[in-house]
């Protein structure tokens, strides 16, 4: 949907207004990979602009990010959080930072939101209009697209129903092919959906639990449009706890 380019947009109009700022890329993978004592290390050598700052562990990466930076004015953004120890560990309470900070949070989950902002905003998709003229500055270089490729243009949008991600790959994938090559990449594409869009959406998917993975297979491959009070009841028998699934 757009949620870590529209963050950076924000961070970059309004990062002169702080005494320092930090934006946390994909806290997801890199906390799983090399721990999230090291996202707080960055994020303290960041904000300190110090580069020697070591952080022993997760506790006490917390105490210093609480007891160093609380008087402060910092801009930080904390992109792709899927856990809410992060944000517990990471930016704590509201007095862990000096008056006027701003914290921004991207998430698929919003329930990890639920008891630590003052304000949310949902993203939506882009409508066809900016979806056209998106696609339109990717695959062509301008606005509006060859007259021969016009049907063909408005195809690959349909397609991509309005996620920015998606007509941003097959736009840059096509410009300055040929009109055979748009038509044969449309077949396969309703065939077999592009690899980088599925490994973004795929994340998504890896981060349910295990019934949450299962009620979203049967829906899927089985319920998909179906009634939800049936489908409720389907899963209900089958003990997969869909009502807080």
């Amino acid at each position: 949907m757009g949620k870590t380019t529209l963050a950076r947009v924000v961070y970059r109009m309004v990062s002169n207004q702080f005494e320092a700022c930090s934006f946390i890329a994909n806290i997801r993978e890199v906390s799983k990979i090399h721990g999230l004592h090291q996202v707080q290390q960055t994020l303290l050598n960041e904000l300190l602009m110090h580069k020697d700052i070591k952080v022993q562990d997760v506790d006490n990466g917390a105490l210093m990010i609480k007891t160093r930076l609380r008087h402060k004015k910092i801009l930080l953004v904390l992109d792709d959080v899927n856990d809410l120890d992060q944000l517990n560990k990471l930016v704590g309470e509201h007095d862990w930072f000096g008056l006027g900070s701003r914290i921004i949070i991207t998430t698929r989950d919003e329930d990890l939101l639920k008891h630590k902002v003052d304000e949310k905003y949902e993203v939506e998709r882009l409508d066809y209009n900016d979806a056209f003229h998106l696609f339109n500055v990717q695959a062509f270089r301008k606005e509006h697209p060859n007259e021969d490729f016009l049907e063909l243009s408005q195809a690959y949008v349909d397609y991509a129903n309005g996620l920015p991600l998606a007509i941003d790959i097959l736009g840059s994938f096509l410009l300055g092919r040929s009109k055979n090559d748009w038509k044969s990449e449309l077949n396969r594409l309703q065939a077999f959906p592009k690899r980088k869009n599925l490994n973004i959406l795929q994340i998504s998917f890896y981060g349910l639990s295990e019934t949450e993975k299962e009620i979203f297979l049967y829906i899927a491959c089985f319920f998909n449009h179906e009634d939800q009070d049936t489908i409720i009841e389907i899963l209900d028998y089958l003990e997969l706890y869909p009502k807080i699934g």
